[in-house]
């Protein structure tokens, strides 16, 4: 059997109210749910935020439909709908209605009603919790793609998205805790009329905040590794600590040590030969005076190894004058030239064409030629297509 918050079968019961004594505390009861209905009425950048978010579960299912992180963020955007379909504000308001406007009237809504919207505040909590923890999961693996740079363009959006859901439904989950604790105590102030709203036997949690164990809000979302791929550190590395807390002296320590370790290993072993005429002295002696060799910059290890290559000047100077774009005429030509003019610019060299190009631009237009290469066109019309590439995605952004 489903409880009471999870049935969506579950329908409100009919309006009603007794007629009762003087009860102290109406008034409190009437901003309680004032204050209800002010909160709730404020959610439209809720609103926004979960349209925008359906748009991109919309954009982003056929990409990463396969993702673990997308299918929590799916999560995310059933669960809004959820909130959306659960209209919390309607069933606080009908009850605030039924309240009397002073404290004349002795007036005063039945018990099922103030249960339902009590009801109705579990099942809110539940989702916003919900949210929460799935969103949070999700932005996991989309701030590893930011990070990575894998799909980060396509991953950025989503991580803000999911970071805002994340903080105003935190917010709403208090709001509701608190909410709840006021209203609570209301339930054995009024009294039942008609029909039985819950089946027998059921109760209320008397504190909400640990029936949803928000003690460990904090740990919700959080992901348990396998302890195999976790660094077991020593624990006398981990007593020592800085002025802030930090184990980072220790850690460093250990890491030094660790490292040290790692290079002893990899010394090459000398042997040791037993001779008459020669003694270990002498051996470590001779092993001292040998050359150590000298420390050389890079440019002239490359002179020395490659003596036979032609000076970088001459290079520069006849790749400048073999590169420009009229040199494109048939498929070699406009190969040879995407390739000198990648080097060109991998080098920042002067004879780079598209030097005033950012990388995205860049790869754009290399992308535009690559395709002309692959296709079977002749060396008339390639020539013509080269010339009209060259100036949309080139000439055109100097």
């Amino acid at each position: 059997m489903l409880e009471p918050w999870n049935d969506a079968s579950l329908l409100p019961p009919p309006i009603h109210t007794f007629s009762c004594s003087r009860i102290a505390g109406i008034q409190e009861l009437r901003s309680i749910c004032k204050n209800i209905i002010k909160v709730l009425s404020k959610q439209s950048p809720l609103h926004k935020e979960s349209a925008i978010l359906s748009r991109f579960a919309y954009k982003f299912d056929k990409k990463f439909r396969n993702d673990i992180g997308y299918r929590n963020f799916k999560k995310v955007n059933v669960a809004l709908r959820r909130y959306l379909l659960l209209n919390l504000l309607k069933d606080v308001v009908s009850f605030s209605d039924t309240l009397p406007p002073v404290d004349d009237e002795f007036y005063l809504p039945t018990r099922q009603m103030l249960q339902y919207v009590l009801v109705r505040l579990l099942a809110f909590s539940k989702i916003m919790l919900r949210i929460c923890i799935c969103s949070k999961k999700a932005s996991v693996f989309y701030l590893d793609r930011i990070r990575s740079g894998d799909s980060h363009w396509m991953s950025l959006m989503p991580y803000a998205v999911l970071s805002r859901v994340w903080s105003m439904c935190s917010v709403l989950l208090r709001h509701a805790c608190n909410w709840y604790s006021q209203l609570l105590p209301w339930l054995d102030k009024l009294q039942v009329q008609g029909v039985v709203l819950l089946p027998d036997g059921y109760n209320f949690p008397l504190d909400l905040e640990d029936w949803l164990d928000l003690k460990n809000f904090d740990n919700f979302g959080r992901f348990e590794w396998t302890p195999d791929k976790c660094l077991k550190l020593q624990q006398d590395l981990i007593g020592v600590e800085d002025e802030d807390g930090d184990n980072l002296g220790s850690i460093l320590e250990f890491v030094n040590q660790v490292n040290d370790n790692n290079e002893s290993e990899d010394m090459p072993k000398i042997p040791y030969f037993k001779s008459e005429t020669q003694t270990p002295l002498s051996l470590s002696t001779q092993l001292l005076n040998t050359d150590q060799g000298e420390i050389i910059s890079r440019e002239n290890f490359k002179a020395t190894a490659n003596p036979k290559t032609k000076p970088e000047s001459e290079v520069r100077q006849k790749i400048k004058y073999d590169h420009s774009p009229a040199s494109v005429t048939n498929t070699k030509s406009l190969k040879d030239f995407i390739k000198i003019e990648e080097t060109c610019r991998n080098e920042n060299s002067e004879s780079s064409l598209t030097s005033h190009l950012s990388f995205m631009q860049w790869q754009a237009l290399k992308n535009a030629l690559d395709s002309l290469l692959e296709s079977l066109s002749n060396n008339r019309k390639i020539e013509k297509k080269f010339k009209k590439i060259w100036k949309e995605k080139c000439v055109d952004y100097s």
